[in-house]
């Protein structure tokens, strides 16, 4: 027959185990988690612990008493993906942009012109502007015409008498025909502006009519 003495110390002994067991399965009993994923070998694994390469693959965290699925965590995106969802997010950004900018667009038109009265008015208002400077450079190059016929016949007679031409004249008359091509060029110049501008409000006049009926009375 064992000692009391033994026999209190073998019960001590083993509540001190079976305290730490509970301590450390504790937790797992009561809140414990598992994991459900699968392995490289295609099978599927239910543990406690989840590696860091089976996360790649996605997983189910399950509760260990109910076994009730708690959440699904999805596979990690591939590069492909990736790229793919960076390229839909430049699209959408960039239809946005092109949406406020239509927005800003269509204020600031709706502010500018009360009527398509008042906006063919502006426009035309415009263009008059402009063939007013056509105007002022048809009569520069009117008067370099004659000009540059001055000295073109100056140096022909020089010519016919056998006497050389003076440096002079000559820069005259390379100085009247650059001016006549600039202001040729302008004039070029200023009947694009004037096609511009008829472009310009074509379509302003047509989205001015577009808001005007889509907007209430």
């Amino acid at each position: 027959m064992p000692k009391v003495s033994n026999v209190i110390q073998i019960r001590f002994i083993s509540g001190v185990l079976i305290f730490t067991v509970l301590c450390h399965f504790g937790p797992s009993i009561h809140a414990g988690e598992l994991y459900r994923y699968i392995d490289e070998k295609g099978t599927q694994v239910l543990s406690g612990h989840l590696p860091p390469e089976a996360t790649q693959g996605g997983y189910e965290i399950i509760n260990d008493q109910t076994m009730v699925v708690i959440e699904r965590v999805p596979p990690a995106k591939t590069k492909k993906q990736l790229a793919e969802e960076a390229r839909l997010a430049k699209i959408e950004a960039e239809k946005q942009r092109r949406a406020q900018e239509q927005a800003n667009y269509d204020r600031i038109l709706l502010a500018t012109f009360s009527s398509e009265t008042d906006l063919l008015r502006s426009r035309d208002s415009q263009i008059e502007a402009i063939e007013g400077l056509i105007n002022l450079a048809q009569g520069k190059i009117r008067t370099l015409r004659q000009t540059l016929i001055k000295y073109q016949s100056q140096a022909a007679h020089l010519e016919r008498n056998g006497q050389p031409l003076p440096q002079p004249l000559l820069n005259n008359i390379q100085t009247a025909k650059t001016r006549l091509m600039n202001n040729q060029r302008y004039i070029v110049k200023k009947r694009q502006e004037q096609d511009s501008i008829r472009r310009k409000f074509a379509k302003d006049l047509e989205r001015l009519q577009e808001l005007r009926q889509s907007t209430p009375p």
